[in-house]
């Protein structure tokens, strides 16, 4: 299980660095008005899949879930995706003995 961790977690650290990258890349083209949230990168990948997420979330969960995901959305991606996968990377590395 920890395998599984670490390298889940070490693939979102790579993603949330590629939306870090990509962010800078967006702030300087744009002389520092845009940024790249998760919702606007689900949102180029396949729109119809966050559409029909959003219906789903607030059709199931109610309106509270559904703003939650509207909160979730909106953060930059390199945050939405580096967090939770630094914690799992650092969940699922092996622990270090001492020196001796």
């Amino acid at each position: 299980m920890r395998r599984v961790a670490y390298w889940l977690g070490a693939g979102l650290l790579l993603l949330g660095a590629a939306a870090a990258v990509a962010e800078l890349l967006t702030l300087v083209a744009s002389g520092g008005r845009s940024r790249v949230s998760l919702g606007s990168l689900w949102f180029a990948i396949h729109a119809t899949s966050l559409v029909g997420t959003q219906a789903l979330v607030e059709r199931g969960l109610g309106e509270l879930a559904g703003r939650g995901l509207v909160v979730l959305l909106a953060l930059p991606a390199w945050l939405a995706l580096g967090v939770p996968g630094l914690v799992l990377w650092l969940i699922g590395r092996k622990e270090r003995r001492g020196f001796a």
